[in-house]
């Protein structure tokens, strides 16, 4: 009797575990549907003030793929247009280890609407089978050229409203590709405002100081899988867990990191690290009024 006891014991531990396990398991599943609207607000002196209070939608990492739909793409875009973009920038890794969902990806973009333009640059997964960067990112490069997509490959454009401009720029990967930021700061002055695009963050810490006033980058996915938010288990970075998530601010630039909006990993599961849109709002700072 007291073995047969025992043994319902360890049964409703086993029992009790799995439920556990099954529950953080839905709850991973369904956060990744959780988009969250992550707002931030940037002043510097060198933006001009006819682009005082541009909106920047920021979108990375969306891994379309298996678990990543066409359909959800086109959700993706229809939920970035309701938020009046003046600009819209895509941060790289738009499919998920397989380059054959690219074309879809791009479809699904298409709709994309935003009056300063749509600009992109290409993440690691983009450079073809992941890991290796087998293909390099010509066919990547390709297929943005057939897309209304503005594709920033170690380039930079000016932008221009009314009498003034700002300069934005974007590399190559971190990992797979050679990034420049020297084409990005080509004829620019100290008094532009320079906003730069890189997919991976840890391409801040190469950057010379104060040339780049902000810096956009995704990569991260905010860790994906986090104890309460708090600290990430694996990062994709050099710098531990300094470019997880957010607003970072070293000696040569700011940077915002986006948690993404897709997932990597052979589960499409998140933990405290919600999918992210990012609205950066410009300000000239000399418009700021002091709180």
């Amino acid at each position: 009797m007291f073995i047969g006891r025992r043994r319902r014991r360890w049964w409703l531990v086993v029992v009790a575990v799995l439920v556990v396990m099954a529950a953080v398991l839905g709850y991973g599943y369904a956060e990744t549907y959780w988009i969250q609207i992550k707002e931030y607000s940037f002043a510097s002196p060198d933006l001009p003030r006819e682009f005082d209070g541009t909106r920047v939608v920021f979108v990375a990492d969306i891994h379309r793929g298996p678990f990543f739909s066409e359909d959800r793409v086109r959700s993706l875009t229809e939920q970035v247009n309701s938020l009046a973009p003046d600009l819209v920038v895509l941060g790289g890794d738009y499919v998920y280890a397989d380059l054959s969902y690219l074309d879809s990806c791009l479809d699904g973009l298409r709709g994309l609407d935003a009056p300063l333009g749509v600009y992109a640059v290409l993440g690691n997964h983009d450079y073809g089978q992941h890991g290796d960067g087998k293909y390099g990112p010509a066919p990547a490069i390709e297929a943005f050229e057939l897309s209304n997509v503005s594709l920033l490959h170690n380039r930079a454009v000016w932008i221009e409203r009314e009498a003034a401009r700002l300069r934005i720029g974007g590399c190559s990967d971190y990992q797979q590709g050679t990034p420049l930021y020297t084409p990005t700061l080509e004829g620019a002055e100290a008094r532009d405002f320079v906003l730069l695009i890189s997919h991976n963050p840890d391409f801040a810490e190469s950057l010379p100081m104060d040339e780049v006033d902000l810096m956009l980058s995704g990569h991260t996915h905010g860790g994906q899988v986090t104890l309460f938010g708090l600290l990430a288990f694996h990062l994709p970075s050099d710098y531990g867990q300094k470019y997880r998530t957010g607003l970072v601010t070293n000696d040569k630039t700011t940077v915002i990191v986006s948690n993404g909006v897709g997932t990597s990993g052979f589960l499409p599961i998140r933990l405290f690290a919600r999918p992210q849109i990012v609205v950066v709002t410009l300000h000239a700072a000399a418009n700021l009024q002091p709180e």
